[in-house]
C-alpha cells in the first residue's frame, strides 16, 4: 500500500476546546511526536515569529522529523485578522502575516493551511462582496506562494464555525473561479460529516484539488469513537492516488496523551 505519513497537531497553548493534541513548546512537540511514532508535526502558531526558534530546528534535525503544515487559525482567533475584513488595513495586515507564514513554510518545506482566517459573512446580502474580497486576498497570496514555491491548502469548514465555503464543491469552485494555482484543498473528515452529502463521492469528484487531510471522527474524537467509516474514506483516498499526509486534528479527549496514542494506533490499524 502507498505509504501515507501521519502528523501530530502541536500548539503552544490550547484555547477552549480547540482540536489539538500536544500543548507546549514546538520543540518538545517534535520530540513527543517522534517518541509516539508519528512521521511529522503540524504546527499551529500565533505568529511566524514563534517559528523562528533554534530549538525547533534542532529538534527537527535531532529527531529526523519534519513539519507537514503550518496552521494559521490563531491569527484569526487571537487577533481577529481576516482576509475579508471590511477594513482594508486589517486585510492587508492579515495578508502580510500570512506571507510571513509562507516564508517560514519555504524554510521548513511544508504547506500552509488557510481555514478560519477567511472570516465570516455578516449577512446574506454581503456574500458577493465578501467573496470578492476573499478572491482578491487569495490571489495576492497565491502569487506570493507561487514565487516562493510553497503550496497553501484551503479548508472547507462546517457552517457552525464558518458560514460560507463549507463543503468541498464550494471550495473547488472558488479555486477555479479565481484561477488559484498554488492554493489547493485540505479536507477534514469531521467537517465533511456535517457538510458533504456523500463523503466518498465528494473525495472522488474533487480529488484533483486535495493536497492534505485531517482525520477526526464524527464527534471530533480520534477515529473509532464516532460513526465515520474510515476504511471507506482511506480506500477512496488511495484509489485517487493520494499519497500525502493524514493529520491528527481532533479533540484532546479523554486526555491529550490518550488521544495522541489512540489516534495513531487507530490510523495505523487502518493502514495495515
Amino acid at each position: 500500500m502507498t505509504k501515507l505519513l501521519t502528523s501530530l497537531t502541536v500548539i503552544n497553548k490550547i484555547i477552549g476546546d480547540a482540536p489539538f493534541l500536544f500543548e507546549g513548546s514546538f520543540s518538545d512537540g517534535v520530540t513527543y511526536a517522534k517518541r509516539l511514532g508519528y512521521d511529522c508535526v503540524e504546527i499551529h502558531a500565533s505568529s511566524s515569529d514563534e517559528l523562528k526558534s533554534p530549538e525547533l530546528v534542532s529538534a527537527l534535525e535531532k529527531q529526523q522529523m519534519r513539519i507537514s503544515a503550518l496552521g494559521t487559525g490563531r491569527l484569526y482567533v487571537n487577533t481577529g485578522l481576516s482576509l475579508t475584513a471590511p477594513d482594508a488595513a486589517v486585510r492587508a495586515e492579515a495578508i502580510r502575516q500570512l506571507k510571513e507564514f509562507i516564508d517560514a513554510a519555504r524554510q521548513f518545506h511544508c504547506l500552509v493551511i488557510l481555514g478560519c482566517i477567511r472570516g465570516n459573512i455578516p449577512d446574506l446580502a454581503s456574500r458577493p462582496s465578501v467573496l470578492r474580497l476573499l478572491g482578491e486576498s487569495m490571489k495576492e497570496l497565491d502569487q506570493y506562494a507561487m514565487a516562493h514555491r510553497v503550496t497553501m491548502v484551503f479548508e472547507p469548514i462546517n457552517r457552525y464555525e464558518n458560514n460560507y465555503l463549507c463543503n468541498t464543491y464550494e471550495i473547488a469552485d472558488f479555486l477555479r473561479k479565481n484561477n488559484l494555482q498554488n492554493i489547493k484543498m485540505m479536507i477534514d473528515t469531521f467537517h465533511m460529516n456535517i457538510e458533504e452529502r456523500d463523503i466518498r463521492q465528494s473525495i472522488l469528484d474533487n480529488c484533483a484539488d486535495i493536497a492534505y487531510v485531517h482525520f477526526a471522527d464524527s464527534n471530533r474524537w480520534y477515529p473509532g469513537m464516532g460513526h465515520l467509516d474510515f476504511h471507506m474514506i482511506l480506500e477512496t483516498l488511495l484509489s485517487t492516488g493520494y499519497n500525502g499526509v493524514i493529520s491528527a486534528e481532533c479533540l484532546p479527549l479523554p486526555t491529550k496523551e490518550e488521544a495522541s496514542v489512540n489516534w495513531l494506533s487507530s490510523v495505523k490499524e487502518l493502514f495495515d
